[in-house]
């Protein structure tokens, strides 16, 4: 990620274009995260309650 910001610091474009890509790296790196603890939190609600069956209504 450190290589990535020196890389995008180092890009020889418009300070507007750097920070257009310094954000949406931002942003990727934030959605990996809170797709990581979604999973995670997932899986320790199953461990806990059991699997839901969402289609099964009875």
């Amino acid at each position: 990620m450190i290589a990535m910001f020196i890389g995008i610091y180092n890009l020889n474009q418009p300070l507007s274009v750097q920070g257009y890509y310094a954000v949406t790296a931002l942003f990727l790196t934030m959605s990996s995260f809170v797709l990581q603890k979604t999973v995670r939190d997932n899986k320790e609600d199953d461990d806990l309650i059991g699997p839901s069956n969402v289609d099964s209504q009875e």
